[in-house]
């Protein structure tokens, strides 16, 4: 049988994706027919997986849009997804990179909401929001009228946190704090941070030297995952939060912590950051010894405020992520460099020009066997969010986060 959308067909197959379509029957209801959809995705092979098990359930493809981020985008996902007759904006800095990524990525999304606003049909059934980092909710707020129809689904922290500081107009399904996501993908996303950074360190030693000491910022889901990671790698791992009683459980746990940002740290380290905000901004680098490098394991380029760093006097340097010296003439954009700051105490590194350090323009940064989860959840929600009418935060249904989460990891044990 020949695939709809034949460009969609390449991407990977995750049966995690076809267990859900089978749970919710979609083959049979068609729960997204009628919706324009509006994506914030990273554009890897998983996620184009994700939008073919969207199109079996009913999603038309020439109503969808999705909004890409530069720093994580695959070339090869980005084209079949664009082949398909989606409209995938894939916004990147032109010229300087002096101004924060996310500015960028929100002129992008305000650009695909106005399109939906003004072009969908007094018959459809509205929008649906498939969000990461709550930038298309933020958006939606202020671009849509009160009486336009709006369901959403949002698979960050941060951007629940976003959603919960907006008025409860309409439905947004709670993945970021899923059970599922907080205690299954975090050991998988820190595990691809650690891989990621280990490569760079040792591409880079030329540059960085030898470095065992990470003083670690952010000790939620994630930030605990990377921690464990980690040390079981062989790294002196010290661990700062703003939460009093997250760093008492960090030192229950065995880590080393620190209750100020500002205390010079006694040895040159990586300082890793992992917190969905500016965790360390620029005037605090003093406190880091010369030779140190930061390593983003958040999101965007706000861990460190990087683009303060990238355009600034402070600039010494600049390599690609080999360890190469560039001469300026290089058409590698900031996320594919590493910067190389001085100041009158010394140099520092800022890895991937402050960009979270495990894209690299691969398919995946997880293997699709793993990050199907995620996938998955999202899917859940989607079609969760399609017959939902609670506003406000809601979460995954608990019934069937247990059967996605049971299908997982018994599908983990299973394999070879």
């Amino acid at each position: 049988m020949t695939h709809p959308y034949p460009s969609l067909a390449k991407f990977p197959r995750l049966p995690l994706l076809e267990h859900v379509e089978k749970i919710f029957d979609v083959r049979t209801s068609q729960p997204l027919a009628g919706f324009s959809i509006v994506c914030v995705q990273h554009l890897l092979a998983s996620t184009g997986a994700l939008i073919r098990s969207l199109s079996r359930c009913g999603a038309d493809l020439s109503r969808m849009q999705i909004v890409g981020k530069g720093y994580s985008t695959n070339e090869a996902a980005l084209r079949m997804l664009r082949d398909s007759g989606i409209r995938v904006l894939n916004p990147a800095f032109r010229g300087s990179a002096d101004r924060p990524y996310d500015t960028i990525l929100a002129e992008a999304v305000q650009s695909a909401l106005t399109h939906v606003r003004d072009t969908s049909q007094t018959t459809a059934r509205g929008v649906l929001l498939l969000d990461d980092g709550g930038h298309a909710l933020t958006h939606a707020h202020k671009l849509f009228p009160p009486e336009f129809p709006v369901v959403a689904v949002e698979q960050t922290t941060r951007g629940i946190r976003a959603a919960n500081a907006l008025p409860p107009r309409f439905p947004v399904v709670n993945i970021g704090r899923s059970r599922a996501k907080l205690h299954l993908e975090a050991p998988l996303i820190a595990a691809s941070m650690v891989h990621h950074l280990q490569q760079l360190l040792a591409s880079g030693r030329d540059l960085f030297g030898d470095l065992n000491e990470v003083f670690l910022i952010g000790y939620g889901a994630v930030g605990r995952a990377v921690a464990l990671r980690l040390r079981a790698e062989g790294y002196d791992v010290t661990i700062f939060d703003k939460a009093v009683e997250t760093r008492r459980t960090a030192a229950a746990e065995g880590f080393l912590t620190s209750d100020d940002l500002r205390t010079r740290l006694a040895r040159r380290c990586v300082t890793a950051a992992s917190t969905g905000g500016v965790s360390f901004p620029a005037d605090l680098h003093g406190a880091l010894q010369p030779g140190s490098v930061l390593a983003n394991m958040g999101s965007s380029d706000l861990e460190f405020a990087a683009w303060e760093l990238r355009q600034g006097e402070s600039v010494a340097g600049v390599y690609d992520t080999q360890g190469r010296e560039l001469t300026g003439d290089e058409p590698n954009p900031p996320w594919d460099r590493h910067y190389l700051l001085a100041d009158e105490q010394g140099c520092r590194y800022l890895l991937k020009g402050g960009f979270p350090i495990d894209f690299d323009g691969g398919p995946d940064p997880i293997p699709p066997s793993a990050i199907q989860l995620t996938r998955a959840l999202l899917l859940a929600g989607v079609l969760q969010a399609s017959d939902e009418t609670r506003p406000g935060v809601v979460p995954l249904d608990e019934c069937i986060e247990q059967l996605i989460m049971t299908a997982y990891t018994r599908g983990v044990a299973e394999s070879p």
